[in-house]
C-alpha cells in the first residue's frame, strides 16, 4: 500500500498568534459540485477557543476528497 502524505495544519489564534490544538466542536461541510476530475470534496471545519486570550474562532481542520480512485487527503 503506498503511503499517503497528509498535512498537519497549525492552527493558531488570530488574536495572539497561540498554537491550538484541538477544536470543541467539528462539523462537515461538502461541496454541492464535483471538481474537474468528477471528485466530491468534504471539508471538516472546527470551532477553537485559545488558551491563552480566550478568542472563540473557526477554522479548517481537514480536508477530503472523495472519488471513482479512492479518498485524497
Amino acid at each position: 500500500m503506498p503511503k499517503t502524505k497528509t498535512k498537519q495544519r497549525q492552527v493558531v489564534c488570530p488574536e495572539c498568534g497561540t498554537p491550538v490544538k484541538e477544536p470543541y466542536k467539528t462539523w462537515e461541510l461538502v461541496a454541492p459540485f464535483p471538481d474537474k476530475k468528477m471528485r466530491i470534496t468534504v471539508t471538516i471545519f472546527g470551532m477553537f477557543e485559545c488558551p491563552k486570550c480566550g478568542k472563540k474562532f473557526r477554522a479548517v481542520v481537514s480536508k477530503a476528497k472523495l472519488g471513482s480512485e479512492g479518498i485524497e487527503l
